[in-house]
């Protein structure tokens, strides 16, 4: 018997971590993804599978996150072998050729392999996942999906990379086999996409923040004015969510680990012209701190930048706390020249809107780490361009604005999803 599974998945594939919300539309089971955005290539087979008897366990829903555990080949000519890819977390420890995105070259992230590796992989784990949750066994024969996705690339590449990118899921190789080699059985899934769509960063955030309403704005207000000095929230105070939700001249500001996009919306349409994409972001800090460490000759035993940000995102035992804070030295020192570099790219965008912006969000993953410098950085450029007009900067806490852009890939998914349905439902009614 065949087994056939519909998914629908607004999946942010960062150049640091992948977001994501995943959705069975037969049964509406949801899953959110929160992953490194690597994997290890292995060359030779040094992985032990699970034992089918204990399959069901890990796939369970309370079991450890299996996105962050998957170990996969591919045959779709968007992945250039058939090498097993070790996924997120145990990409990081396990003994193989490790693989993050390029954000020193010019590869767009559209043309790089890894982005599809990791959005062919989720899609299938997430097929495995909902068939173990209804049997609690390893399939023995092929899963079918049927899937339909939202993605987002940077403002620059999304002017010059939307269609092709779509385009390469959609007929590359269209149905694409995913290998799952966790367990003692392999599990194949047959994937096929019907309907990708391709969105820009940080404009897929601030769809987030408007559809969300007044609940979402409410809480992002509250978090802002409870972090803002008294005098700076007295400002706020007067303010309601729906002054913020009313606003139709905003700009985002996504800062991400290998990019910024400075997202402009004139009319609450999507101004791409006046858009800019800083090819900077919170990695770029770190790795010129690894940089700059080894300058002078200290071995700080990081050897890429996802080793030094998981490092960093943990308090430290007693016995590493001396490294911790001589390493964060190095780190806050280039988050200063970074913040000055961002804000200046921030004056380019208000040079041609900044008369018209009515509130500035910034947001992202990659936000809270440099909150401390950019924050002051980007209210004084606020005061240099418009010292008669300031609006205010909404500094959202990077615990919960890093998703925004896959709630709005979600919301983008399900619309197209809700959209399909609606149209078989009326050909059904027309035939009857």
């Amino acid at each position: 018997m065949t087994i056939r599974i519909e998914l629908n998945g607004g999946i942010d594939v960062g150049n640091g971590y992948v977001k994501g919300v995943i959705e069975n539309q037969a049964s509406g089971r949801r899953d959110t993804i929160d992953m490194p955005s690597s994997v290890s290539v292995l060359t030779r087979p040094n992985q032990l599978p699970v034992s089918d008897g204990d399959a069901g366990a890990v796939l369970a829903e309370t079991s450890p996150d299996f996105y962050n555990q998957l170990d996969v080949t591919f045959s779709s000519p968007l992945v250039p072998d058939m090498y097993r890819r070790i996924f997120g977390v145990r990409s990081l420890t396990a003994d193989g050729a490790f693989v993050e995105f390029d954000t020193v070259g010019r590869a767009s992230k559209a043309k790089q392999p890894l982005s599809k590796a990791l959005i062919l992989g989720i899609f299938a784990a997430k097929a495995l996942r909902d068939h173990a949750a209804d049997h609690s066994a390893v399939p023995q024969e092929e899963i079918t999906v049927t899937a339909r996705a939202a993605l987002a690339l940077p403002i620059s590449e999304f002017l010059r990379h939307r269609e092709g990118y779509a385009a390469e899921f959609l007929n590359g190789g269209n149905p694409h086999l995913v290998v799952i080699e966790n367990f003692e059985t392999k599990v194949v899934v047959r994937m096929t996409f019907t309907d990708v769509q391709v969105l820009a960063e940080g404009a897929s955030a601030q769809y987030a923040i408007v559809a969300k309403g007044v609940p979402l704005m409410d809480a992002m207000l509250g978090d802002v004015r409870s972090r803002l000095a008294p005098e700076q929230a007295k400002e706020l105070s007067a303010m309601t969510a729906q002054d913020f939700l009313a606003a139709t001249n905003t700009i985002g500001i996504d800062l991400g680990e290998g990019t910024c996009n400075l997202v402009v919306f004139s009319n609450s349409r999507f101004n791409v012209e006046a858009s800019q994409t800083f090819n900077k972001g919170y990695g770029s800090v770190l790795e010129a701190a690894i940089k700059a460490m080894e300058d002078q000759g200290i071995e700080s035993g990081f050897t890429n930048r996802k080793e030094l940000a998981e490092f960093l995102q943990h308090e430290p035992s007693a016995l590493k706390r001396g490294f911790h804070n001589r390493v964060k030295q190095f780190v806050d020192q280039e988050a200063r020249f970074f913040s000055g570099e961002l804000a200046e790219k921030f004056g380019s965008v208000l040079r041609n809107v900044g008369a018209m912006t009515e509130v500035a969000f910034v947001y992202g993953g990659g936000s809270g780490p440099v909150k401390g410098p950019l924050y002051p950085a980007l209210m004084a450029k606020v005061a240099e361009m418009n010292s008669i007009g300031a609006f205010p900067v909404l500094y959202l806490d990077s615990s919960y604005s890093r998703h925004l852009n896959r709630e709005g890939l979600f919301i983008a998914v399900q619309t197209v999803a809700a959209g399909s349905t609606a149209r078989r439902g009326r050909t059904k009614s027309a035939a009857a």
